[in-house]
């Protein structure tokens, strides 16, 4: 500050103190400053009107002006401005009562020296300019509350109001009546427990927390609220209040509603229309309905059957008197034997159209799948990888029913990739490494391999492993029928199915079968001999 010019404005009539106080200011270790002598308040305010000042030194008492009304006059006209009452003995009261006005500070005539009069102009500045930051910051602050949406609230620590925003007005009433209210109180029942242990939480660690609840306005409606906790901390760096900023997401979640509902629909629609789209492009799926039939049954077939036997276990042991659970029961009973009439007759329709298992040659099925699938790979990104071992031992199986395995294997890839990638398909004899199924780890086999590698760019977002993990449960990707009715239909046949998750985001489809072995095969036609 010594280094830095400053004005002085200095208001007194009598013209010896005035020479005394620049001297006391010379004394005092100002280099720099500029002292303005005005004697009459008339005179002072004219120079307060078009001058720059840094600091008033006012004398309470002078010929045009009296009293507190002194200060109160040079206040209205620079109210930015630091004072410092110059006062004698009789008039500290009135000095006192100045500086609760807004005086900075005040000096006693006759006590006054250089070291004291460098501090009260010091510490006039640094308050007032402090008072300013503070007041800025005030009102700063109550802009802010004023004009944003978000419900700005601050909660002692036994979750009472203290201070409100005017947005609470629409959902609680008139915010200035809130404050010493429960915070509680508004809040759903079934979330009240919740959102108060989230609070102690935030005052007992002082961490912020954010979270969803329901609350009930003044007029009865529900809204959803979100809002974030923020601790604030004492002088003793303890939690004392929390600062809560809300918002009213009531709409935000309607609309997320709305739109699930809507992907929901769209998702479903478009899984129906790639199912028909499947079934008017493939004409040859036609002649594997007897397969995919007796694979559904037998998926449906035993569970049927224990919702069969759980009604009729209802039907004996509910009262007779009680007519609506009969006749629940009885509806429950008519729709499940109709349901199992229908699994039945898949199940006759399968045996009708009998399989032809015989010794076949699984690198030409394959080749007839990829044939069959040509028609869908020119709608996707995708390139076709082939690699089929020569000289693969025959296998016994139902080449059509076979096919039809491959075909939906390859859809179910094809459909998972639209993104682009690599579809590799490959056959093999080699020995495996772990058990697969029915198969034994060492066991030589003949493999049948459907690899999807993802695009480097594409999002992973359909065909993982978990679609199909061991216990069999898969969701209905794109393709018609799911994972584990393909599963079901090749252990039918003798082999079985093992799928891997790729690093790349891909899968691995392993479809195993035990190769027929020449002294099997000689035995065969041996046996047909005789």
């Amino acid at each position: 500050m010594r280094d830095t010019r400053l004005k002085f404005l200095l208001v007194e009539d009598e013209s010896s103190y005035a020479v005394l106080l620049e001297e006391l200011l010379r004394d005092s270790g100002f280099l720099q400053y500029e002292l303005v002598h005005a004697k009459r308040m008339s005179e002072a305010e004219e120079r307060l009107a078009g001058e720059h000042f840094d600091v008033v030194l006012l004398d309470l008492t002078l010929p045009d002006s009296h009293g507190l009304s002194t200060y109160t006059r040079v206040k209205t006209l620079a109210p930015s401005l630091p004072v410092v009452l110059l006062t004698g003995n009789d008039d500290e009261k009135l000095a006192f009562q100045a500086v609760r006005e807004g005086a900075q500070d005040y000096l006693v005539k006759g006590q006054l020296d250089g070291k004291m009069l460098l501090r009260a102009i010091r510490y006039a500045i640094e308050r007032k300019r402090a008072e300013e930051e503070l007041r800025e910051s005030e009102e700063f602050f109550r802009l802010i509350s004023e004009n944003v949406t978000d419900l700005i609230a601050v909660i002692d620590r036994d979750g009472k109001r203290l201070y409100c925003s005017p947005s609470y007005k629409p959902l609680l009433g008139d915010p200035t009546k809130l404050p010493g209210t429960d915070s509680f109180e508004e809040i759903h029942p079934e979330d009240h427990a919740r959102v108060r242990q989230i609070f102690q939480g935030a005052i007992r660690s002082g961490v912020g927390q954010r979270t969803e609840y329901r609350l009930i306005t003044r007029s009865g409606r529900l809204r959803h609220i979100e809002s974030q906790l923020s601790a604030i901390r004492d002088a003793a760096g303890k939690p004392s209040k929390v600062v809560v900023v809300s918002r009213d997401i009531t709409e935000r979640k309607e609309a997320v509603g709305v739109l699930r509902q809507a992907l929901s629909d769209l998702k479903a629609s478009h899984e129906q229309l790639q199912a028909t789209q499947l079934q008017l492009i493939q004409s040859e799926r036609l002649e594997a309905v007897s397969t995919f039939a007796s694979g559904v049954a037998h998926e449906v077939k035993n569970p049927l059957q224990t919702v069969i036997l759980g009604i009729d276990y209802l039907s004996h042991h509910f009262p007779a008197t009680n007519a609506e659970a009969t006749m629940v029961l009885s509806e429950m009973g008519g729709a499940v034997q109709r349901a199992d009439a229908i699994i039945r007759g898949l199940l006759e329709f399968s045996i009708q159209n009998k399989r032809e298992v015989k010794e076949e040659d699984l690198n030409a099925i394959v080749e007839h799948a990829l044939r069959a699938v040509e028609h869908e790979l020119i709608d996707y990104p995708i390139r076709v990888i082939k690699q089929l071992a020569p000289d693969v031992p025959l296998v016994r199986l139902d080449a059509r029913t076979m096919k039809h395995v491959f075909i939906n294997l390859l859809l179910y890839c094809i459909r998972a990739m639209a993104e682009g990638g690599e579809l590799a398909v490959r056959t093999s004899v080699q020995p495996l490494s772990e058990k697969v199924g029915q198969f034994k780890a060492g066991e030589t086999v003949v493999i049948a391999e459907v690899e999807t590698i993802r695009a480097a760019d594409s999002e992973s977002h359909a065909n993982s492993a978990s679609d199909s993990n061991a216990s069999g449960h898969s969701e209905n990707k794109p393709g018609g029928l799911g994972i584990n009715v393909l599963k079901k239909i090749v252990e039918l046949s003798g082999g079985a199915i093992s799928i891997a998750s790729q690093g790349d985001g891909g899968n691995r489809y392993a479809i195993t079968f035990k190769p027929q072995r020449e002294e099997e095969k000689h035995e065969k036609e041996d046996s047909g001999h005789r």
